[in-house]
């Protein structure tokens, strides 16, 4: 009797020895199993399968399109697909990967729907031997072309630009696009879209830190998209209101003594400074202390310091100065005159802190009197000595304490 290895077709083996490299080692390896008849059954049950991949790798397959592939913008698409191999016929199952948005295929390779989106889109279809997606398998790669002629893809116009703003501020992002029919936009922050975020503006009423970083938007309609370059936002810190940390405090003087006030305030710089005297402001007091000069008592009144920067403003607690009078000296009393040499000599009396003015002029009931010297407030009680050159037509002279 014949080994049933002998009764294998010799064509039919071949064709399984071309189809499949795996099966040649196979065979080769079957001399070392038990039984080569058993071996090349098993491996040329196993080599339908390698042959069905072969295929499929391959592409030796046959695809048609009826009528066509090409379609419109919102036009019903009406086509068929057919798949053949040379070896196996027509493919009765099918499915699709990458149609056009608004077109599907049902599983005996029919085309319906209306394409929403116009453009070039490749899709991979896939054939069975068996209408129930079983046996071989056949892939190909199909073009399908989506005309939309009266669709212009979006295009920006005017880009967003990056902003810094303080804590607290708004802030707003704008695009400005063209485009058939109109777009529509997607605003995004850090890579990630913002929801609600979907017009040509983007804005932000009260700014916070977690707001700064990267925004772009995305301009699309059915004929295309664009992207806008990312833009920043920088949010600055809110400025500190002013606060006082130290307050001004009564002063009483003597009139003609000098006096400050001084206020320590802080708060974000720049602080600007502006002293009042009742409520009134005082003329170039705009620093954190206020210095008097010789004290009168037209000075004396309540004092404060409004403190102010972009994020407010504050008030120092009001304070008094007080500026006690000098007392009035009495009448004066001029000593007797002595001559020594060419110069007249006299003096008199004077009280302390009191300050005189020496006048005179040359007749008693008429004329300018004229400023001959002025006496400095002494500290103590005592006598001011006052010298003149003595002239021919003789000089009176007088003795006026001063406020």
């Amino acid at each position: 009797m014949r080994p049933l290895l002998s009764r294998v077709p010799a064509l039919l083996l071949s064709v399984f020895l071309q189809l499949a490299p795996l099966l040649k080692v196979a065979t080769a390896e079957a001399s070392a199993v038990a039984s080569p008849i058993v071996a090349v059954l098993r491996w040329i049950v196993g080599a339908s399968a390698v042959a069905g991949s072969f295929h499929a790798v391959s592409g030796a397959t046959g695809l048609k399109i009826t009528p066509s592939s090409n379609g419109s913008f919102g036009v019903a698409f009406g086509a068929r697909v057919t798949i053949s191999s040379t070896q196996w016929g027509l493919m009765r199952s099918f499915e699709a990967d990458g149609l056009p948005p608004g077109i599907v295929m049902s599983t005996q390779g029919v085309f319906t729907g209306k394409p929403t989106q116009g453009g070039t889109f490749t899709a991979t279809l896939t054939g069975w031997q068996n209408s129930n997606k079983t046996g071989f398998d056949f892939q190909a790669d199909a073009t399908f072309t989506i005309l939309d002629p009266e669709a212009i893809p979006p295009a920006i116009t005017l880009a967003p630009v990056s902003l810094t703003v303080v804590e607290g501020q708004p802030a707003a992002f704008a695009v400005a696009a063209t485009g058939n029919p109109s777009p529509t936009y997607q605003w995004t922050f850090q890579g990630s879209p913002i929801a609600g975020a979907n017009g040509p503006q983007f804005r932000i009423v009260r700014t916070r830190p977690g707001d700064a970083g990267a925004y772009a938007v995305a301009v699309e309609n059915r004929a295309g998209s664009v992207v806008s370059e990312q833009v920043f936002l920088t949010v600055d810190p809110a400025p500190l209101p002013p606060t006082i940390t130290t307050q001004p405090a009564d002063v009483t003087v003597d009139e003609g003594s000098d006096v400050s006030f001084t206020v320590v305030a802080g708060g974000t710089e720049p602080l600007t400074y502006q002293w009042t005297l009742d409520d009134k402001p005082v003329a170039g007091e705009n620093g954190a202390t206020l210095s008097i000069r010789a004290a009168r008592p037209a000075q004396a009144g309540s004092y404060r310091a409004k403190v102010s920067n972009p994020a407010g403003e504050v008030l120092s607690d009001a304070v008094v100065l007080k500026v006690v009078p000098l007392a009035s000296p009495g009448p004066v009393e001029l000593g007797v005159p002595t001559l020594v040499g060419q110069e007249l000599r006299f003096r008199f009396a004077v009280g302390p802190a009191a300050r005189y003015v020496v006048e005179s002029r040359a007749t008693i009931s008429s004329g300018e009197w004229k400023v001959l010297t002025e006496v400095a407030p002494a500290a103590v009680a005592g006598f001011a000595e006052i010298t003149d050159p003595v002239s021919d037509l003789g000089r009176f002279y007088r003795v006026r304490p001063l406020p």
